[in-house]
């Protein structure tokens, strides 16, 4: 078992470090040791990230932002030498949020953050990235992000995944990706992905143009549906396909027979699709 790695506040980790991280054995039971990382201290300027992500009101802090101040965290863990993957080419897939209630800003935050898996997959494993926020001894925010990696064994069975209950939209809108978004975001978030910055960076790893962030979607999907949800809440997003760089997109939103709000962002097919329930 690794030691759990304790920290103050988020380590910041360079590219350069995700870059020359070399895939590690797996253990010979197949499963992802148990690498967490621990900080006392989440904290990092929201204003920004509030703006490029389109909210109008950076406090209470936006849904996704947990995320982004346990980010370093994340990396400590994905950049483990015990970890068995390399960063490059792993692909976010689904996202499941527990906001347990609304976070003010300028809150005492502290944060863990592990990964558990493999698990076959079609073409691929997945593997799962933990999060934790607490306030004091009390979790206030959760989250499991679904990562894909190739470089694991597939078994070739194809999955349906659980589709949330039918809506019928009673809000759209078209969204414009600027050429310059990814580059726009990372200044805030801290993730340089090669893929989402330049046509050149991301050739290199298959894609035509670069593609929109998939937590930058996220944020802008909740930005749309703005005061109408609030913690306490459970947010759950499946990706489907990138979304290219300039583009444009449709975004829609609207309620289940049960009252809970759906929403999807389409280009010619299916790109995120996300539920929202009471928590």
């Amino acid at each position: 078992m690794v030691p759990v790695m304790q920290f103050d506040t988020p380590p910041d980790v360079s590219l350069l470090r995700v870059a020359v991280k070399r895939a590690a054995p797996l253990p010979a039971d197949g499963k992802i040791p148990h690498i967490e990382a621990r900080a006392s201290r989440l904290e990092r300027p929201v204003a920004e990230y509030a703006r490029v992500c389109g909210f109008s009101t950076d406090t209470p802090l936006p849904l996704t932002f947990p995320d982004l101040l346990a980010r370093g965290l994340h990396l400590a863990v994905l950049t483990h030498p015990a970890f068995p993957l390399r960063l490059f080419g792993i692909i976010h897939t689904e996202q499941r949020i527990e906001a347990l209630r609304p976070i003010a800003l300028g809150e005492a935050l502290s944060g863990r953050a592990w990964v558990s898996g493999p698990r076959p997959a079609r073409r691929g494993g997945e593997f799962d990235l933990h999060t934790e926020v607490f306030a004091g001894d009390t979790c206030v925010w959760r989250a499991t992000t679904t990562i894909l990696s190739r470089a694991l064994p597939g078994d070739g069975e194809r999955r349906v995944r659980p589709q949330p209950a039918p809506f019928v939209a009673d809000r759209s809108t078209v969204w414009d990706l600027s050429a310059d978004l990814g580059r726009r975001y990372a200044a805030v978030s801290g993730d340089h992905n090669p893929v989402h910055l330049w046509p050149l960076t991301a050739r290199l790893f298959g894609f035509k143009r670069p593609i929109v962030h998939g937590w930058w979607a996220l944020a802008r999907a909740l930005a749309e549906l703005d005061n109408d949800v609030s913690a306490p809440c459970v947010l759950t997003a499946s990706f489907h396909s990138p979304l290219p760089l300039p583009g444009r997109v449709t975004f829609s939103s609207g309620r289940t027979s049960a009252g809970h709000h759906r929403f999807e962002v389409r280009r010619k097919e299916t790109c995120l699709i996300g539920a929202i329930e009471p928590a």
